[in-house]
């Protein structure tokens, strides 16, 4: 399988491609998100493939920078047009609670991002015999409803995500859990390939649309 995997939704551009077996990876910190098309190019390349030889294209709809997101699914419905490349879209919350479940044992994510001063984007996900669970829905809520949802809890839940920020603008102790700033194309890999191989929802992989969440607030 020949994947191809970016995400922009953070001024952190990054781009993996599975080629088989091989895994490559580019990362960039740039204000233009524009900057991914070239980065592309530059991995295709490196790898000797042309766009046409891609069996999938995957990226994050957010939520996070609007034009970042806009961008990615521009780029990647362009490429299903065009090419008729498969594509899918994955939640960046979700991409950010796969890079921790590499890292930890723990299976059940509460995933912050702090959209502005006031407000967060919430979900909650469960890992559950290989898959990926969303409890409820994603949100987006005000500092002072996630405090009292974050009181709530209980143990098995692992609150992750922009946790500094968090902390900073509702005035509580650090939660000493896992901190993240940015979501990553690589840790899209291995969503995209279970969506790909369990594909239970009967996904089209033809059209994609931008998560912003931020059109009512909780």
């Amino acid at each position: 399988m020949k994947l191809l995997t970016f995400d922009t939704s953070s001024h952190y551009c990054s781009i993996a491609l599975k080629n088989d077996n091989n895994i490559s990876y580019i990362k960039k910190i740039t204000s233009n998100h524009s900057d991914i098309i070239f980065m592309i190019k530059n991995i295709l390349s490196k790898n000797y493939l042309l766009l046409s030889d891609i069996n999938y294209v995957a990226c994050s709809t957010g939520p996070g920078s609007f034009t970042g997101i806009r961008i990615a699914i521009n780029i990647a419905q362009g490429f299903f047009v065009g090419l008729k490349i498969p594509i899918i879209g994955i939640s960046t919350l979700k991409i950010l609670a796969e890079h921790v479940r590499n890292k930890t044992n723990h299976k059940n994510f509460v995933v912050i991002i702090q959209a502005n001063k006031k407000n967060i984007y919430w979900g909650k996900y469960i890992f559950y015999k290989k898959k990926w669970y969303l409890k409820n829905k994603e949100l987006y809520i005000s500092n002072k409803i996630a405090l009292k949802k974050i009181i709530k809890l209980n143990k098995k839940w692992k609150i992750i995500g922009m946790l500094n920020n968090f902390c900073l603008y509702t005035n509580i102790k650090n939660t000493k859990d896992f901190n993240l700033y940015r979501s990553s194309a690589l840790d899209i890999i291995p969503l995209a390939i279970q969506l790909i191989k369990n594909n239970t929802n009967n996904l089209s992989f033809k059209n994609i649309s931008p998560n912003y969440l931020n059109t009512n607030i909780i």
